[in-house]
């Protein structure tokens, strides 16, 4: 599945990114990155473990000793889908983008605090009201457009009031301030926000791109081109450029030399000269020619090959016994920034009822993907909060065991006697029974023992009658396992109820994604047993993001988040009903529908969003996780336990055991990195 990129936390992107939901993301199990010697065990010295991790490594380099120089070779398993920040959606496009641009604040990759970037001093002043006011300082010295252009005063104005004015769908920061303007008193600037936000400095300050006002003043965003208006590219005051794009095949990062060794500020402050994993005045490579595959295998097989040294993502769980054994290899390991999912459109019946969605997740065998397929290079999903930001989770909240206490397991597969065969009987007879998951009980023969904070599901009992009858519809009628009965919602069929159709799951074309398709059609078959007509439908991922988050024309999707939150205010964009979007032509984060009908907990995420206090805010919004993870708008697959592959025999000056370096802290990456020939003394 395809991976997006958010808009919540303060990483480099500052958005919620999809992402190729097979195509790798983040890690939670670390020990730190070896050229070739991570072990015997041909799925990885620690491969079971469920997340826990060391701090990340020091690197202890002095950056006088860097002779610059270089170019990084790096692969992508999609294409990108635009070099128009404000119209890409994909960590494809990101990846590209992200050393072109500067934003307010910075996020420390390893103690998640806010850091100054652009921004030097911030203040909340008025917390109490309804509308608190931000006041802040900026540096303009030490910032210059890459056209040459000097930044100024009017750029960070026309920049938070671009957002205003224009309320583009893959921004959400718009909702959160009113208004900016000069501050009539000792601060530079003043926001007045338009309601409570907690965590005012990451997301407010850190969420809007700083845009050059002499370029985008004079355009239409939604046409805009910026490397054909541009000779080299986007205009931005980071220390790259993005000199070409070709989507189908290539894009290309220069550094700015001259501007990094003579006038760029942002790489010499104080908290990253102090900072025990950074080097300060970098980058020191040259650029990154970034290589399009078109899936993940052919990818692998350029990175194994040495035609590139590094990929966005995980190595395949395939390719790392031989990755830990071949010279000049390295696995940087790091924590899962998101997770990987199924989305179903709570727009329509029967998919709309909470007890549905859930019988389905009850077919769906996470041992098969987990163990069988991923070698346990992945961790099983529950909560749409990735374990890397384990601190708003509800087992950290209330003293639960990570990712493995009962609260956690409501929705494991449910296999006769603990076989793979599912149990065709007991999720029928949770259905005609009309349960839902809930409260603490017994549901389709496995104990629940309630959530950890006593939140309930938004349905006591199923939405319909449901029965099963003889077997009607042709796709059961011609499945390749057998099916006895068929499923009837209030008397009709799911084809009945569905224009004459079975419901659809998406899946990303098998020859790009062919274990995501194995296990599909694995949980097909499942959900075929129990006479739920099903089929799978091939679509390429840039399609598919059309249409599951600017069409809404879907039934069950694959995808990922990259780049989520730290701080669990990604919840809001994904599952807040004002994120669902009204129409079918912009882009909406809330792709489910949920809120709009119902089922929702629109209440939790407002109320966990504008809490201020760090401590309650988490609980806040571990309650709000709960109540989704029961009401399933999401099905949550799995977190990557990331290994990041590298050439370490070239390469030197990567971070390791931090959060998604390949994406959510690539700047951290690729600011720190150097060749291993230029590295004197």
């Amino acid at each position: 599945m395809p991976r997006r990129r958010n808009r919540s936390g303060t990483d480099e992107s500052r958005r919620n990114f999809l992402k190729a939901s097979g195509a790798g993301a983040v890690a939670l199990s670390l020990a730190g990155c070896s050229g070739n010697n991570d072990g015997d065990d041909p799925q990885g010295t620690d491969s079971n473990d469920n997340g826990t991790t060391q701090g990340a490594n020091t690197v202890d380099v002095n950056p006088e000793n860097i002779k610059p120089g270089g170019t990084l070779r790096y692969g992508l398993p999609e294409a990108p889908d635009s070099p128009n920040l404000i119209l890409a959606s994909s960590v494809y496009s990101t990846v590209g983008l992200s050393p072109v641009y500067n934003y307010g604040v910075s996020q420390d990759p390893v103690t998640f605090e806010v850091k100054p970037s652009v921004f030097t001093d911030w203040e909340l002043q008025n917390g109490d009201s309804d509308k608190p006011d931000i006041y802040f300082n900026a540096r303009t010295d030490g910032l210059e457009w890459n056209d040459g252009e000097s930044f100024k005063t009017e750029d960070i104005l026309f920049s938070y009031q671009f957002m205003l004015d224009n309320e583009p769908g893959q921004y959400s920061v718009y909702n959160d301030y009113e208004s900016i303007e000069e501050a009539s008193n000792d601060w530079d600037f003043h926001i007045k926000l338009s309601r409570q936000v907690g965590v005012w400095d990451s997301k407010v300050l850190g969420y809007v791109p700083m845009l050059p006002k002499h370029i985008w003043e004079n355009v239409d965003y939604q046409n805009y081109d910026p490397m054909e208006e541009n000779e080299e590219g986007p205009v931005g005051t980071g220390p790259g450029k993005l000199v070409q794009y070709n989507p189908d095949t290539s894009m290309q990062v220069k550094f700015r030399r001259d501007y990094i060794e003579n006038t760029y500020a942002l790489n010499n402050l104080d908290w990253i000269k102090e900072h025990g994993s950074l080097l300060h005045g970098g980058p020191f490579l040259d650029g990154v020619n970034f290589k399009v595959y078109g899936g993940v295998a052919p990818m692998t097989q350029a990175f194994m090959n040495g035609d590139i040294d590094t990929h966005y993502g995980s190595l395949d769980v395939s390719s790392i016994p031989k990755a830990q054994k071949q010279d000049g290899i390295g696995l940087v390991k790091g924590y899962d920034s998101g997770f990987s999912y199924y989305g179903f459109n709570l727009r329509r019946q029967p998919l709309d009822d909470v007890a549905f969605r859930q019988a389905m997740a009850f077919m769906w065998d996470e041992q098969f993907w987990v163990k069988s397929l991923k070698g346990n290079f992945v961790i099983k999903g529950d909560y749409a909060q990735s374990p890397g930001y384990k601190g708003v989770r509800p087992e950290t909240v209330h003293g639960g065991e990570l990712l493995t206490a009962p609260e956690t397991e409501a929705f494991n597969f449910r296999g006769q006697d603990g076989s793979k065969k599912p149990d065709v009987e007991a999720v029928r007879k949770f259905l005609t029974d009309g349960q839902v998951v809930s409260k603490s009980g017994t549901y389709a023969g496995q104990d629940f023992p309630g959530t950890f904070s006593g939140v309930e599901a938004s349905q006591s009992e199923a939405k319909y009658n449901y029965t099963f009858e003889s077997v009607q519809s042709s796709i059961l009628q011609d499945a390749d396992v057998e099916v006895d009965k068929e499923i009837r919602v209030n008397g009709q069929t799911v084809p009945e109820m569905m224009d004459g159709n079975p419901i659809t799951i998406f899946i990303d074309p098998p020859s790009e994604q062919p274990d995501e398709a194995e296990a599909i059609q694995q949980w097909a078959s499942n959900l075929h047993q129990v006479g739920i007509p099903v089929r799978t439908e091939p679509v390429a991922f840039n399609t598919m993001s059309g249409k599951v988050y600017n069409e809404e024309d879907f039934d069950i999707y694959p995808m990922g988040w990259g780049g989520t939150s730290a701080y669990g205010t990604s919840l809001h964009s994904f599952f807040h009903s004002q994120n669902a979007g009204d129409d079918t032509e912009q882009f909406a984060y809330n792709s489910t529908g949920y809120g709009v009908g119902d089922s929702g907990a629109d209440d939790l995420l407002s109320d966990a969003y504008s809490e201020p206090d760090p401590e309650k805010r988490a609980k806040k919004f571990a309650r709000a996780m709960e109540k989704i993870y029961l009401d399933m708008p999401y099905m949550l697959r799995d977190y990557s336990k990331y290994r990041w592959p590298m050439n370490t025999a070239k390469f030197g000056g990567y971070v390791e055991n931090i959060v998604d370096p390949g994406y959510a802290n690539w700047g951290t990456e690729y600011g720190n990195m150097y060749l291993n020939d230029n590295l004197e003394g």
